[in-house]
């Protein structure tokens, strides 16, 4: 596949309501996969409670949601990077992404490796250990969600397995949206590789989402960039231009990696 068709919905959530943004996230993703795109993408823990505390939402992996995700990616014959949820499963709770191909199949379960110690997620969920890399029609991915965009070595793990786009689910504050942007750049740029972060953009009276959703190409330049409103927007990768960029700028072939561990 050449050119990658990415739908982003950058969605303001019910910061109390998991049900209704469950019945509205399926009508948004039904929507959306009409318009013919190959993947669509949704940001961080899209079922929870804001602030997350005791009343958190939690989604057991058999409970109706996740089955109507995967009826809809069948259906629709798209890819579906699924924003993240709040999981219970038997080893803890967790910040999952699951990628689900348009056979409707559960490709990839991602749980957040990074835990924001600033905002306690450690109090509400177990650390993942796993890269989250999936093979998708016609190329490899990376997905990360939120904080662990701060961690490139991370990010160069991905790129050097082969992911030609990352996709970063997130739930990243207004204040520190400048954060957001520079990083994702920066993660497209030294990997050489398409970052699509898709942030909310919902507001409480404590803690609001910044937006501004991102598509970077692996050459550093912005493809996509929304404000703080609700989007949904299709941008095409030319996934070509991965090759393009590592042949033209040879960053990942010129890596010393037993000279950085003396270092490390």
């Amino acid at each position: 596949m050449a050119q990658l068709r990415v739908g982003l919905l950058q969605l303001a959530l019910k910061r109390t309501d998991p049900e209704g943004n469950f019945q509205d996230v399926l009508a948004l993703l039904d929507r959306a996969s009409g318009w013919d795109c190959h993947v669509l993408v949704l940001p961080e823990l899209w079922n929870a409670v804001i602030p997350l505390d005791n009343s958190l939402s939690l989604l057991d992996e058999g409970e109706p949601i996740l089955s109507r995700l995967r009826d809809l990616a069948r259906e629709r014959q798209v890819s579906i990077v699924a924003g993240s949820l709040a999981v219970r499963t038997a080893q803890g709770n967790r910040n999952r992404t699951y990628v689900i191909s348009p056979c409707g199949d559960v490709l990839l379960r991602y749980d957040k490796v990074h835990l924001h110690p600033k905002l306690k997620e450690e109090h509400a969920f177990v650390a993942g250990q796993s890269l989250g890399l999936v093979d998708l029609p016609g190329f490899r991915a990376g997905v990360l969600i939120c904080f662990d965009v701060e961690f490139p070595e991370q990010v160069r793990a991905l790129a050097l397995r082969g992911a030609q786009v990352l996709f970063v689910p997130g739930a990243w504050a207004q204040p520190y949206v400048h954060l957001w942007r520079t990083l994702l750049a920066a993660r497209a740029l030294e990997n050489q590789l398409f970052v699509v972060g898709v942030n909310r953009c919902d507001r409480g009276p404590t803690l609001a989402y910044g937006g501004h959703s991102l598509v970077v190409n692996p050459f550093g330049d912005v493809l996509l960039h929304v404000d703080h409103q609700p989007h949904f927007e299709i941008v095409t990768l030319d996934l070509e231009a991965v090759g393009r960029a590592r042949a033209r700028h040879e960053v990942l072939s010129s890596l010393r990696p037993s000279l950085y561990r003396r270092w490390l």
